[in-house]
């Protein structure tokens, strides 16, 4: 993706330096010292597009810093929920780790695939609704069995909240509109770059340079904006590992 962006507005640059800078320089032949007004120009846009540039790397950021938050708490809660409901009588025990597999299975099978996509993940919710049914029809005998219900149920709603915070996120980022601006922006720093009067080897470099830093920052934001999408994307591995770790507590050989 870093290679398509740039090599667009690089190409783009050096495009408009051989073909569309001569023509520009024979409009605007009449005025003197066009470089002088155009580093004003230039020096104030500047400014403005890096702020939105560095707003939106922020933004971002943070988006895919939730994601992976997200993500975290729900290996976190789910391997809990496992630890607890393997410690009840055997003849709820079994259930309750078969449905807790069998949505990890799915989720790195199915849901995960999905996502990569940036599409809502389907199809998980009849493995969820067993995963309840069979917790809340659990009947606690005694003082212990009573806490580690409490918190074998407390660890799966809070798996619950942050699964529905996890697929929502393959749906969020930055609003189009926002990404309109960003693209104007570059197109408007590269017309800029033609319209300095300068000796086309220095367009070239200087453009070049300039323009592969801007496509630079726009597949950062791109990349920081899609945590669960492309090939920077963020892989289910740590669920395959828990995953493993199911089958070991149940006696099931991995795979």
């Amino acid at each position: 993706m870093a290679t398509l962006v740039c090599g667009f507005f690089v190409a783009l640059t050096w495009l408009g330096a051989i073909f569309i800078r001569p023509i520009l320089r024979v409009l605007i032949r009449s005025q003197g010292d066009i470089n002088g007004v155009l580093s004003n120009l230039d020096s104030i846009y500047g400014i403005f597009y890096g702020i939105l540039m560095g707003l939106l790397d922020v933004a971002a950021y943070q988006n895919k810093v939730d994601v992976e938050q997200a993500i975290t708490t729900v290996g976190i809660a789910l391997f809990a929920y496992f630890r607890n409901v393997s410690a009840y009588p055997e003849e709820a025990r079994r259930p309750l780790q078969e449905s807790a597999r069998d949505y990890t299975r799915f989720m790195i099978d199915n849901e995960w695939p999905q996502m990569q996509q940036g599409e809502l993940a389907k199809g998980g919710l009849p493995l969820i609704n067993r995963m309840q049914e069979q917790l809340t029809k659990f009947q606690p005998k005694g003082a212990e069995q009573f806490i580690l219900h409490q918190e074998s149920t407390q660890q799966f709603y809070k798996f619950l909240e942050m699964r529905a915070l996890r697929l929502l996120s393959a749906k969020s980022g930055i609003p189009g509109i926002m990404w309109y601006v960003v693209m104007l922006g570059a197109l408007i720093s590269i017309f800029l770059i033609w319209l300095f009067n300068m000796s086309l080897v220095a367009h070239l470099i200087l453009g070049g340079l300039m323009s592969f830093f801007v496509g630079s920052m726009i597949t950062l934001i791109i990349v920081l904006d899609r945590p669960l999408r492309g090939e920077y994307g963020i892989d289910p591995e740590n669920f395959r590992i828990l995953l493993n770790f199911m089958n070991t507590m149940m006696g099931v050989p991995a795979g």
